[in-house]
């Protein structure tokens, strides 16, 4: 439904001709719809020319925001592709006051960036479907999944379960079966009571994993590992609207710290002797090593160790044109560039970054996008938009801190 909301609201943008300048060279009055719309039946070489006539004429240098870092780098390798390219400075930005600097200045028709990266899916209802602020333009030169175009996925991101592995009082073993966590005891294996998660009402990436396991795959997997665990099916009839529910009630009680930062407790965890296990993304241990030797501390945490239920949360990064963007063709040759391998291990070339495009191999010792896809929770934002309010209250009523 997203997918199909999506495309009629582009043709929609186009016919109507919304006059947000776009900087163009072809027109003052072009709009960015317009303007996508034509990027999208070019070829590489000539949206290149088109691309470099509307940088050169406009004479200012592109504006991009997002979250991560890694645009940044991608930002470099682009100019040293086009030299003709000048970008201004980036850092990168908080989700909530990204989402606000966009929301509020796009809402009133100023111009804020030519590019724009976002992770959280459910501020994308908001942003795009309701009031068209963010744009879609899908590269011509990259083979993707449909359900990667629209909006266009930048890259996948995973958040896992770590711990210590190397203590010898826990292990490698330590973690088998996502039921674990909700601290009550198995068949053969011991509920998990050393439990550090981020705050769900601040941290909206853990929302959406929350909200997500409420969804139908999401509970056949729970089902399955809770078979397993327990010894007997889930029969219901507990309270609870179905298994997902029961799953994420128990487990937010079973949090034994609240850790503010995902940085901090990566970090703490090489050095940790209890068995906290830590909900966390893979490319924190990259970021932020213990040691010199990132590797090192990948190595010792429990990151890929096969556990029953899911191995980790699949969540995406998307890639999108503001409607008052000042150098749309540029943005979209841009967004070309960044699906390509060369653009994308530009920026991100380690565990726990996944490229959109099947021409892009993982880093050596990771597994594929394709094999995490097989075993993980993957955030669908159809899912979580049509379920968040309810969901997400829930879930806040649920947190003590």
């Amino acid at each position: 439904m997203f997918k199909k909301i999506m495309a009629v609201l582009s043709v929609l943008l186009v016919l109507t001709g919304l006059c947000f300048a776009s900087g163009s060279s072809e027109s003052e009055t072009e709009s960015v719809a317009d303007v996508i719309a034509k990027a999208e039946s070019m070829t590489l070489e000539e949206l290149e020319a088109a691309a470099q006539a509307e940088f050169e004429a406009a004479g200012i240098p592109l504006t991009a925001k997002g979250p991560t870092s890694g645009l940044k780098k991608v930002l470099a390798a682009f100019q040293e592709k086009y030299p003709w390219f000048q970008y201004n400075e980036f850092s990168s930005s908080k989700d909530q006051a990204l989402y606000t600097e966009l929301t509020t200045g796009i809402g009133q028709g100023q111009y804020v960036a030519d590019v724009v990266m976002v992770q959280d899916g459910s501020s994308l209802q908001s942003m795009i479907i309701d009031t068209g602020y963010m744009l879609n333009y899908v590269p011509n030169s990259v083979e993707l999944a449909e359900g990667d175009k629209n909006p266009l996925t930048a890259l996948y991101v995973n958040k896992n379960f770590i711990w210590n592995k190397t203590n010898p009082e826990y292990g490698p073993d330590y973690l088998q079966n996502v039921w674990q966590l909700t601290g009550a005891d198995g068949v053969s294996l011991k509920g998990i009571h050393q439990l550090s998660f981020q705050n769900p009402a601040t941290e909206n990436v853990n929302m959406n994993f929350l909200i997500m396991l409420t969804s139908d795959t999401a509970c056949e997997m729970l089902s399955s590992a809770y078979e397993s665990y327990f010894g007997t099916p889930y029969a219901g009839n507990d309270g609870y609207q179905n298994i997902g529910y029961k799953f994420l009630t128990e487990f937010i009680k079973n949090v034994t710290t609240w850790h503010s930062s995902d940085t901090t407790a990566v970090k703490n965890m090489t050095t940790m002797t209890t068995g906290q296990v830590i909900y966390a993304p893979l490319n924190k241990v990259k970021d932020y090593p213990e040691t010199n030797d990132y590797h090192n501390d990948l190595a010792i945490s429990g990151w890929n160790v096969p556990v029953e239920g899911f191995k980790s949360f699949l969540y995406k990064m998307w890639i999108m044109i503001p409607s008052t963007a000042k150098l749309p063709y540029t943005a979209c040759l841009f967004i070309e560039f960044f699906s390509t391998p060369e653009g994308f291990t530009s920026g991100w070339d380690s565990e726990g970054y996944y490229s959109v495009n099947p021409e892009t191999p993982a880093v050596e010792g990771d597994h594929t996008l394709a094999e995490w896809q097989q075993d993980s929770i993957i955030e669908d934002i159809d899912y979580i938009n049509s379920v968040y309010r309810e969901v997400s209250t829930y879930i806040r009523s649920l947190v003590t801190v």
